[in-house]
């Protein structure tokens, strides 16, 4: 996808965030963003795998979780860059340009989100 459209955000959140707050994030997303993304109902299944009975309603539930939980951190992620971590020293460049302090900072934030909910969802495994 990076070669048909060029590098974008990957949930297009940058340019809402970039509205509200003043600053821009220059924030790459590469390949393995998107397989991570591409890899959500993957991770619900794993989510929902110790339970016994399996229903539709409760693997989608766990993967809106997971969805919502990389959303989040990825916000929470552009808004730990506009602090000092994404700051340049700099003074050609602009005060509201942000940059990554990593390269792989996105894949961080997505991974993070996704391993949140296997940390703090509890699996109820219902005998009958």
């Amino acid at each position: 996808m990076n070669f048909i459209l060029g590098p974008t955000s990957v949930f297009g959140l940058t340019e809402f965030i970039h509205n509200k707050t003043g600053y821009f994030f220059g924030v790459d997303t590469n390949t393995l963003d998107y397989f991570l993304l591409a890899l959500i109902p993957i991770f619900g299944l794993f989510l929902n795998s110790k339970r016994k009975r399996n229903s539709l309603e409760e693997i989608l539930k766990y993967n809106l979780i997971i969805l919502l939980s990389c959303f989040i951190t990825f916000i929470i992620g552009l808004l730990m860059l506009i602090t000092k971590i994404g700051s340049l020293e700099n003074p050609l460049i602009p005060e509201y340009l942000r940059v990554e302090p990593f390269k792989e900072y996105s894949l961080f934030i997505i991974a993070l989100g996704i391993i949140l909910p296997f940390l703090l969802l509890k699996k109820d495994i219902k005998e009958t």
